[in-house]
């Protein structure tokens, strides 16, 4: 009933241009946005504008981008958007409270977070799974606070051991194991990269409390208006909608695991005759953040990969063993990518290709100075002796022109992107290699929706930018 709903995206987008777009423009209308007050430092959400340098860690979720009053162009905005993605990154892969959801542990003690280690309950970690949310038995979902857990097909996730069931980032669960609209991934071990979706309590208990997650409750509300998710606040803080999406590799012999975040993972295994769970330590190879933050209804959009996954933007190899790549230029790349699997069904390990990639779009290097690139370098080695070190933000992306919620027009009603979507930069190459393998490129994309985060998301924006919503309420 869901895919119904979809439209496809076709054809060429029209050039949009965001260079001319006005100082206030990055900052949102008021219609979508909170004023801006002074907020205790605690808060983590407000603060000075970046000023090329890491501040303090923090374990509380950050919820204003602040920006700098001398930026009048959507690049010369970049590093406060890179850095907010940051600082959301660390946060949410701060160490948890035990038996708590979304809890972070001592969030002003950056000691807490430096010395964790390589294998420890993050907050993220503790957010509510996309399957005890679209349950498959239709039931209420567990409230995000209670202690109670879902059962699947690979039991209830034991204390410590995290259960992973999609080998895809959308779909439906035990049906689909390729990537969103595309095939699955397969790593230089001949295993299947694993994929989870998580959602904080803002978004899980909008979409519980509205009794979202049955179709015939999505559609009306959709057919009323376009559904508008919590988004975040200064005072009083909140947090706003988070979506999560990770990658995961089932590490080996050949692996370092010191340069992973690690988990005990129990993984359903479709690839033989007989379906089964088998328990592993999978190492994290990639994380996107979908935030709908205060001025920004469109969301902002973050992704980051371990820095192992393919070669340097430069061509050279990385200091580990490679996810992606042989470390060779054989087998020949086209569109970033080669050897994608012929079966969107996991098929036994003698019968897989090994997947063959590089990073089609570079990590921004622009502005000069204050690039991605160079945001990189201050926090990695801000994080020098920790397992985060080895991580790197690849793109943000977010509505340079935000749209009030109230004046928002998805694709659904004859909207265009980009200049419907809020006109986001960059408008395209905002991919991921372990997430969009087959993506990266705008030709190969097209079927998909287009190659970067809110140009795809867009597609479903009367449901508020969650293709979850769309794709797994029953």
């Amino acid at each position: 009933m869901a895919h119904t709903r979809i439209r496809q995206h076709a054809g060429k987008l029209a050039a949009f241009a965001l260079a001319i777009m006005i100082p206030c423009a990055l900052f949102g209308d008021r219609e979508t946005r909170a004023e801006q007050k002074a907020v205790p430092a605690r808060s983590g959400s407000a603060g000075p504008p970046f000023s090329g340098s890491v501040a303090s860690f923090s374990g509380i979720l950050p919820v204003v981008v602040n920006i700098s009053p001398n930026v009048t162009a959507p690049e010369q905005a970049r590093p406060f958007f890179d850095d907010f993605s940051w600082r959301s990154f660390i946060a949410l892969n701060w160490p948890a409270v035990p038996d708590r959801h979304g809890v972070p542990k001592s969030p002003d003690d950056p000691k807490v977070f430096l010395g964790a280690g390589a294998a420890y309950p993050t907050v993220w970690d503790t957010y509510r799974e996309a399957f005890e949310l679209y349950r498959v038995d239709n039931v209420t979902p567990v409230a995000f606070a209670s202690s109670a857990t879902t059962n699947t097909v690979c039991g209830p996730a034991a204390p410590g051991t995290k259960i992973l069931l999609m080998a895809a980032k959308s779909g439906t669960l035990l049906q689909d194991v390729d990537q969103a609209f595309s095939y699955p991934l397969v790593d230089q071990n001949d295993n299947y990269v694993y994929y989870e979706i998580r959602f904080n309590a803002d978004q899980y208990d909008f979409v519980r409390g509205n009794g979202l997650y049955l179709a015939k409750n999505l559609m009306a509300a959709e057919q009323k208006a376009p559904i508008a998710m919590p988004i975040s606040s200064a005072q009083p803080y909140r947090q706003g909608a988070v979506m999560l999406k990770a990658a995961w590799k089932q590490m080996t012999g050949s692996d370092d695991p010191s340069r992973y975040y690690t988990v005990k993972a129990k993984i359903l295994d479709t690839s033989q005759r007989q379906p089964s769970c088998r328990d592993v330590t999978m190492g994290l190879i990639a994380f996107h953040i979908g935030h709908k933050v205060d001025g920004f209804a469109q969301w902002i959009w973050s992704s980051f990969e371990q820095v192992d996954n393919v070669p340097n933007d430069d061509g050279s190899k990385s200091a580990g063993s490679m996810t992606l790549n042989n470390g060779t230029n054989s087998p020949e790349t086209v569109g970033g990518w080669a050897n994608r699997p012929e079966s969107k069904r996991e098929v036994p390990s003698k019968d897989r290709n090994k997947a063959q990639v590089v990073r089609l779009n570079p990590i921004p290097t622009t502005p000069a100075g204050q690039s991605t690139v160079d945001i990189n370098k201050l926090y990695r080695k801000a994080l020098a002796n920790t397992v985060w070190a080895n991580y790197q933000l690849v793109i943000t992306q977010w509505p340079a022109a935000p749209v009030p919620q109230s004046k928002f027009k998805p694709k659904e009603n004859q909207g265009v992107y980009p200049q419907d979507a809020g006109g986001p930069f960059p408008v395209n190459n905002a991919v991921n290699t372990a997430m969009e393998t087959f993506f990266q490129s705008q030709s190969d994309a097209v079927g998909a929706g287009g190659n970067s985060c809110m140009q795809c998301h867009y597609n479903v924006g009367n449901a508020d930018f969650s293709w979850s919503l769309v794709l797994r309420s029953k």
